[in-house]
């Protein structure tokens, strides 16, 4: 078997509108998105699934990715690029390099194959380096309860959130994202945030500023 097909690693990469699928196009082309279209090429030379989403093209597929859509309605396209391994987010406003996405995939610097240790779990090596952290998890896992209509999911987060002494700004903030998804809202669900957050049910969405 080709040592270069034994690496599992999934990337997927969020990209903001572009004119293509890569942006290297037109008489002007930028520098960074050529050198990372060159490294995503080379990523799947080495057997690494790598998949692209172009906002302008492909809106559906943002709106399929709950952390996604979450992390869109909590930053805007500023967010853009996002970059999820193996359904991790790892990064988001910028493309890496190719020593980064060597260290997402599992690849060594010697000879772009995956060593024994890194196959098991490409993506522990670099969470020191990730944006993603735990109480990022939590904010973006609140806003997907709320957008999904996931009671018990989204009791479950807000207890997570206070244990990692999230504060309830905070978590709102991430509630009003999902609640921004669904453009009717489940009256239950506003009543759970609402509950959550210590604030009278009266119809209004947390954090909206109508309570």
């Amino acid at each position: 078997m080709n040592p270069k097909t034994e690496t599992t690693t999934m990337i997927e990469v969020y990209d903001p509108v572009m004119c293509c699928s890569t942006g290297v196009c037109g008489p002007d082309v930028d520098d960074t998105l050529a050198d990372f279209a060159n490294d995503v090429k080379w990523l799947k030379s080495q057997g690494v699934e790598v998949k692209r989403f172009n906002l302008g093209q492909e809106p559906e597929a943002f709106k399929a990715n709950s952390q996604v859509l979450a992390r869109l309605q909590q930053a805007g396209t500023e967010s853009l690029p996002i970059i999820l391994v193996n359904g991790e987010m790892v990064s988001e406003g910028g493309y890496p390099d190719r020593s980064t996405l060597m260290k997402w995939s599992g690849l060594t610097q010697t000879n772009g194959t995956p060593s024994n240790a890194e196959k098991t779990d490409p993506v522990k090596a670099v969470q020191p380096e990730s944006l993603y952290t735990s109480k990022t998890e939590v904010l973006v896992a609140l806003g997907a309860a709320v957008a999904s209509g996931s009671d018990s999911v989204l009791r479950n987060m807000f207890a997570r959130g206070e244990e990692l002494s999230l504060s309830k700004e905070d978590m709102s903030r991430a509630m009003q994202a999902g609640l921004n998804v669904r453009q009717t809202p489940l009256s239950e669900v506003i009543n759970t945030a609402n509950e959550l957050l210590g604030i009278s049910s009266n119809g209004c969405a947390p954090g909206s500023g109508c309570c």
